[in-house]
């Protein structure tokens, strides 16, 4: 029986196994904190952008159902129920085309009245109008003495300006209004972030070219 010869790959032992050495370890784990900390703070934008956009939301909504109140009222200005027989081209006779119920504009305020019971009297709570006071936005709903009631709370909406832009046009013996509405507000905790939304409103009952009432203005 013939023996192989040993060879010297049979005498060698198999190489040493080497583990990761501490810097290496250190390293690694700096590393992986850099991409976490990089994550976090994508996840901390991402999520805060993401409460800017709802918050505008809100704001957006609050400061829209506001202009839709102040729009809905102002169509109805100086209405009045027996406009049949208290209104003509002539002459005004009812109590809603001047005096305290007539409309008028002064600043952030703007006032008129609205015939609600439809007897062509001016009764105390048919005066009514719009204010900014202390970033809130108020209605008033008395005659004498002026009531005014809160529409906006300045914790949730900060009004910060409303405008008012009154048009007439004459259309034969009558004139034709509209008015212009600007509302700029603001995020309550945050300036910097602000809204700015404008509405033009028709007024749809139309009074007297003469004579020519104040609130427009020069006679065109």
């Amino acid at each position: 029986m013939h023996t192989l010869p040993h060879t010297a790959k049979a005498h060698q032992h198999p190489p040493a196994q080497r583990g990761e050495t501490l810097v290496g370890l250190l390293v690694g784990m700096a590393m992986g904190l850099v991409v976490l900390a990089a994550g976090s703070h994508m996840l901390a934008q991402h999520l805060r952008g993401h409460q800017w956009a709802l918050q505008d939301s809100h704001l957006h909504h609050d400061l829209r159902a506001a202009l839709d109140t102040m729009a809905t009222a102002l169509r109805q200005a100086q209405f009045v129920g027996e406009a049949a027989t208290e209104r003509s081209a002539t002459g005004c006779q009812d109590p809603f085309c001047s005096g305290p119920a007539g409309l008028s504009i002064a600043g952030q305020r703007i006032d008129f009245g609205h015939d609600r019971d439809l007897d062509g009297r001016l009764d105390n709570n048919e005066c009514t109008g719009f204010r900014l006071h202390q970033n809130k936005l108020q209605v008033r709903t008395a005659c004498t003495p002026e009531v005014w009631t809160d529409l906006t709370d300045a914790g949730s909406l900060k009004m910060t300006q409303l405008q008012w832009q009154l048009h007439c046009e004459p259309r034969g013996p009558w004139l034709a209004r509209w008015v212009t509405v600007h509302v700029h507000a603001q995020w309550p905790r945050e300036s910097a972030r602000q809204l700015q939304i404008s509405q033009t409103v028709g007024l749809r009952n139309h009074v007297a070219a003469t004579p020519w009432p104040t609130a427009c203005g020069q006679i065109p």
